[in-house]
Formats: C-alpha cells, structure tokens, sequence
C-alpha cells in the first residue's frame, strides 16, 4: 500500500501545501487547494445565482395550481405554523403597525379609509387642488378626523375639501385623532 503524501504542489496557485490544505475526497484529497477551490467557487456562483432557485419556485407555483394534495399539505404547513406561533406572530404585526409608517397594510387601510369616507359626489379635482396647493413645510389635515374622538365620543369625519385644513407637522401630530367640541365650533359656522 502506497504511503499518503504529506504535501502537494496546488497546480493553479503553484505553492506546495500540506494535506490539511486540501479538501478529503474518499482515501486521496482535491486537486485544488481550500483556498484555490474556494476561489474558483465563488467566480463561478455569479453565473448559476438564483437561476435554480428561480426553476424551482415556478415549479411550486405550477404544482401549487395543479395539485389539490399539494394545495393542502401547504395549507396545512401554513396552518400549524401560524397555530404554534400566532402569539409571536401578531405581536411582531401589532410592533410594525405601531411602529412602522411605510407599513403595506397600514397604507392599504389608510386608501381605503379615505375612500370609503369621500362621498361620489364630492370633485375629486378639488380635494386634488387642496392636497397640491399645501405650502411646504404644512400637512393636509382633516378637521374631524375620518376616525375620531370628539371629547372622548367616537367620530367619523368626510373627505371633502371643507373638512380639510393645512397644519404644521407638529401641529398635526399633536392633534393627532382627537378634538373637543370648542376646535370645530368656528368651522361649523362657515358651511
């Protein structure tokens, strides 16, 4: 039986380096050493990245389509998940609503909110005018909020142009959603 070597000539980087600097392959080592190896590994990973993983997910999505057991193996994944983790997971929601302003579902709520509060036949055109007329540095700002409290009683404003107002940032966010009875008493007179 042949004796192993103890050292070998790496034919890329051309330095002689002990076993320990080369892969195990069964009884021999590789060709190449770890950092030669690792090298020519990380070249070559920028032509092949993501194109597996891009084949495989559209064939999840096709076998989601076309096979109803598939369907609800992973619907049933879905679900156990969501039933070990469902306190972690609505606490991480409630911290991201609180916290996050950019938040997709919050913007979402906020579009629809606005919508379901601007009557079919208020002119779009002006509540447009309002909002691209705000001088910089002020917000647009609804007197009774869409959803409010009025001196603790819930409110629901509308939106339209009489019931908008322009505030500075930290006016706004003072105000927040809530207002008495004495801040809507002015505008109350004008219409």
């Amino acid at each position: 039986m042949k004796k192993p070597l103890e050292t070998k000539l790496c034919p890329v980087c051309q330095i002689e380096k002990p076993r320990s600097d080369y892969y195990k392959k069964l009884d021999t080592i590789s060709h190449k050493c770890k950092l030669c190896t690792k090298a020519d590994n990380s070249s070559r990973s920028k032509k092949y990245f993501g194109k597996y993983a891009e084949y495989q997910n559209q064939w999840r999505r096709d076998r989601y389509k076309s096979d109803p057991l598939y369907r609800e193996k992973l619907l049933a994944q879905k679900q156990t998940f969501y039933d070990i983790n469902r306190d972690v997971l609505n606490e991480k929601r409630r911290i991201r609503w609180a916290t996050d302003p950019a938040n997709p579902a919050r913007l979402h709520y906020r579009r629809k909110d606005v919508k379901l509060k601007t009557p079919a036949w208020v002119s779009k055109q002006e509540l447009l005018e309002i909002y691209s007329k705000c001088p910089s540095g002020m917000e647009v700002d609804h007197i009774v909020p869409l959803k409010g409290l009025i001196d603790g009683r819930p409110v629901s404003g509308l939106h339209v142009p009489w019931n908008l107002q322009y505030l500075t940032k930290e006016q706004n966010r003072k105000k927040y959603n809530r207002i008495s009875e004495n801040d809507i008493a002015p505008f109350s007179l004008k219409r």
